[in-house]
């Protein structure tokens, strides 16, 4: 079978278009090796998540169209997201921008336009559009959200198990820096151990100490992690000893766990009376009062 010389042709159009299409998306190997001179600023992320990973060819299309947007604080809030969520250099603020474009296009074109058409025809009013618009604009930041929330709550459950880790290396007779080498070496991976294998990483490219505590403090964003480097660095400016501060800073942050267990078993208790009263209760006033009600209104209760 031959394929006519016009069809060739256009297929060979086609191939080339393609080609150029994606040397110009792909990165150029000159900068790649300047992003890995000009280093990172937080921990990269182990996988890329399967909803970034299938809608990356979809969402870089759109970057022209959001490079031109300004909003400074807020791309910086969100490189910053990204650095505490553990996603360093995974999206750029300009590609999220683009994402969140994405998401509102793809938000309506599923809940009106399919939508509209599986209702036959339904006549949506503009308020409807309006919550899917900004439905789909803000879905972005509340995956973020969700992402660095959840690393935070695993550094906060693994912090008081690194935590006497480390009290018990540095009262072995071990300096600060070799204690966290210790832990990140015998310690289970877990985000905190990947903060803490960062803060090595810079002491050993030449950050000071107080510098490289700060820096984890700012990528962590947690209060538990301010005030664990607020305390080591006030130590090293006085020359204290580090081993009493680790010692009441690991019973600090055992106290603060269970006064959030408990708080949060109060709250467990509180949430769960509206579905007592609303739910349970009325089940339980049936079956007990229901037969009572149905022989009284029969005349056959007996007095």
């Amino acid at each position: 079978m031959t394929i006519p010389l016009p069809s060739m042709v256009r297929l060979l159009l086609y191939g080339v278009a393609a080609f150029y299409l994606v040397i110009a998306l792909w990165p150029s190997g000159a900068a790649q090796e300047a992003q890995k001179r000009l280093g990172l600023k937080g921990v990269e992320a182990d996988e890329v998540p399967p909803m970034i990973l299938t809608l990356m060819p979809f969402y870089v299309l759109l970057i022209p169209a959001t490079s031109w947007i300004k909003a400074t604080k807020y791309r910086e809030s969100i490189d910053r997201k990204f650095i505490t969520a553990g996603m360093t250099a995974l999206m750029s603020s300009t590609e999220f921008l683009a994402f969140k474009l994405l998401m509102t296009l793809f938000f309506w074109v599923v809940f009106v336009g399919v939508l509209a058409k599986a209702l036959m025809g339904w006549d949506e009013p503009l308020i409807f559009d309006l919550v899917v618009l900004l439905l789909g604009n803000f879905f972005p930041d509340i995956w973020l959200n969700s992402l660095v929330k959840e690393r935070q709550n695993q550094i906060k459950r693994a912090l008081p198990y690194v935590m006497d880790l480390l009290t018990l290396s540095v009262e072995a007779g071990l300096d600060f820096v070799q204690g966290v080498g210790k832990v990140c070496e015998k310690a289970k991976r877990s985000p905190l151990i990947q903060e803490l294998s960062f803060f090595l990483g810079e002491i050993r490219v030449g950050a000071s100490r107080q510098q490289a505590l700060r820096s984890l403090a700012w990528r962590a964003n947690m209060p538990e992690i301010r005030s664990f480097s607020a305390l080591l660095i006030q130590a090293d400016i006085l020359g204290a000893s580090v081993g009493p501060v680790l010692r009441a800073q690991s019973d600090l942050v055992r106290t603060r766990r269970f006064q959030e267990a408990e708080r949060k078993g109060a709250y467990a208790a509180q949430k769960i009376l509206f579905p007592l009263i609303l739910c349970i209760m009325p089940a339980v006033f049936v079956v007990i009062f229901g037969p009572i009600a149905l022989s009284f209104i029969y005349g056959d209760m007996v007095i």
